[in-house]
């Protein structure tokens, strides 16, 4: 095989092969064997007709069409290792020519990163405590998630929940209906919530209450703001929240675990790894930001396409959830698709940059993150004390886009340990030389000591 290399902008290459007909006839003779088996051949049985009778009636081009996968594989993996050059992608495989046959692959190169002096980075981890008012927010929190639903038979009072059915009416037309809406009983968050809080306390389940409520002036619904809506409101039933008691049984509901204090312990191991995460977390963010600064980085094209069509596909989520399409999106902020791309695209190459960064001080400092791991920080994410997260689990493991990210972050956390652990802080070698300055001067007066007290017996 004769292979030509041609390096283009962008960190994209060219790579030529010419493929001769010595290597290319084995995958003839495949493709004379599939042809063979499915059409019909004169004077021979499915299967049966030789290969030159096959290549007679196809022709050699038809089967070439039939293996093109398979030949254009093997050519790649050749002409890569002929050509010198490291691609990391293959981006378009096509014929130039037919006879000789010439295959023409478009390579991705790997991107050039120059790191500069990033070992000079001063990276500090600082010592993470947890406060026991944090603990007792998550004992709070387990304390929700078992929390016991009781009906009761008496008028409605704040902290209940209600089920009801709700129609509100502006000048005779129907604005809002609901039914069988759950409602907390409470006096403040949301406007509405607190409104039904305070017309709701003291009706009983079955009692229908009417009232009118007044809309503020800035209100989201242009249609209802500043105007007066009556409502009608029947409540279905009323429930009351048992809280569990915070003790042993609570902990043995929540994991198995033997005691309060064992449950506490978990809590505040938990607490702690999360914090420490988050600080190497926002490290790694400023670390990557500064070396961006000082960083020569190639940023190919198709890199940067990549970034952008997973940000879309992430405002693409984000507008089906709240009930948009992207289409509407760009109507309603008169913006083109080229615009949005535009606007996204600063983002991107700075996204970018920093993960091709962090790619090149995993390289530098043989930095590794193994599966373990990453199972390890799912675990840790998708941990909820009671609750059975097996599912949400495997559903992020499952995801090759979450584990690339689980990993990713996993590296920076590393990158962050080992620049800490090169790094010595002004302030940190100030005080050593001190602590250094001021042993020598306590040596040195021992040593005069004991040279004078030496000379006094001498003397005596």
């Amino acid at each position: 095989m004769e292979v030509e290399a041609k390096e283009l902008e962008n960190r994209l290459a060219v790579l030529t092969a010419t493929v001769e007909d010595e290597w290319l006839d084995p995958f003839l003779r495949t493709a004379s064997r599939r042809l063979a088996g499915r059409v019909e051949i004169p004077g021979f049985r499915k299967g049966k007709a030789p290969h030159r009778v096959v290549v007679q009636r196809m022709g050699r081009e038809a089967l070439v069409r039939e293996v093109i996968d398979d030949v254009g594989r093997a050519a790649y993996e050749q002409a890569v290792e002929e050509s010198g050059l490291d691609p990391i992608r293959l981006e378009d495989l096509d014929i130039a020519d037919w006879d000789p046959l010439t295959l023409r692959m478009t390579v991705s190169l790997k991107p050039v990163v120059e790191l500069g002096d990033y070992r000079n980075e001063h990276v500090k981890l600082e010592e993470v405590n947890v406060e026991e008012e944090e603990v007792e927010a998550v004992l709070r929190d387990i304390q929700e998630r078992f929390a016991e639903m009781v009906s009761v038979d008496r008028p409605a009072a704040l902290g209940d929940f209600a089920l009801v059915d709700v129609e509100g009416t502006l000048r005779d037309r129907v604005v809002l209906k609901l039914e069988e809406e759950e409602y907390e009983l409470r006096t403040e968050g949301e406007f509405l919530v607190a409104e039904f809080g305070k017309e709701l306390a003291g009706t009983s389940a079955g009692e229908d209450r009417t009232f009118s409520v007044t809309f503020p002036d800035d209100y989201e619904d242009e249609d209802l703001s500043g105007q007066e809506v009556a409502f009608r409101v029947h409540v279905r039933s009323l429930q009351e929240k048992h809280l569990p008691k915070v003790d042993d049984e609570l902990a043995k509901m929540v994991g198995g675990f033997g005691s309060l204090e064992e449950l506490r312990l978990k809590i505040r191991e938990d607490l702690h790894r999360q914090r420490e995460a988050e600080q190497k977390d926002e490290l790694a963010e400023s670390v990557l930001d500064s070396l961006s600064e000082e960083a020569n980085v190639d940023l190919p094209p198709l890199f940067v396409d990549a970034e952008l069509e997973t940000m879309v596909g992430a405002l693409v989520r984000d507008l089906q959830e709240k009930g948009f399409t992207l289409e509407g999106y760009l109507n309603a902020t008169a913006r083109t698709m080229e615009a949005l791309l535009d606007e996204f695209r600063p983002n991107a190459e700075k996204s970018v940059k920093k993960s091709l960064i962090l790619s090149k001080l995993v390289e530098e400092e043989d930095l590794d993150v193994d599966d373990a791991e990453i199972e390890g920080d799912v675990d840790r994410i998708t941990r909820a004390y009671g609750q059975d997260t097996q599912a949400l689990r495997d559903a992020l493991l499952g995801s090759e886009q979450v584990r690339e990210d689980v990993r990713n972050r996993l590296y920076g956390r590393k990158m962050v340990e080992r620049l800490a652990e090169l790094s010595t802080g002004p302030d940190e070698k100030g005080m050593d030389e001190s602590s250094v300055e001021a042993d020598d001067d306590e040596r040195s007066r021992e040593v005069e000591e004991k040279q004078a007290s030496s000379e006094e017996v001498g003397t005596e």
